[in-house]
């Protein structure tokens, strides 16, 4: 996950992690261990993000580390 682009789609929509945490249903913990890399978006909070942020390209804020990882093995 690609926590820096999602923090600046939550500055560009003025959105704190603590509304955006109760806009999805999770606790402001939760997120906090989530945008630090301690633990990962379920699908299902990835896509109400998306959704809450107008994300249009998702694929390159919650896919990006896989893509890094797989690109590094080569």
């Amino acid at each position: 996950m690609n926590a820096n682009l999602l923090k600046g789609k939550m500055a560009e929509k003025n959105v704190t992690q603590a509304e955006l945490a109760e806009a999805i249903g999770i606790s402001a913990n939760s997120m906090s261990r989530k945008l630090l890399g301690k633990r990962t978006f379920t699908l299902s909070e990835a896509v109400a993000i998306s959704n809450y942020l107008e994300i249009d390209k998702p694929g390159e804020i919650f896919f990006a580390a896989a893509s890094q990882i797989r690109n590094e093995k080569r």
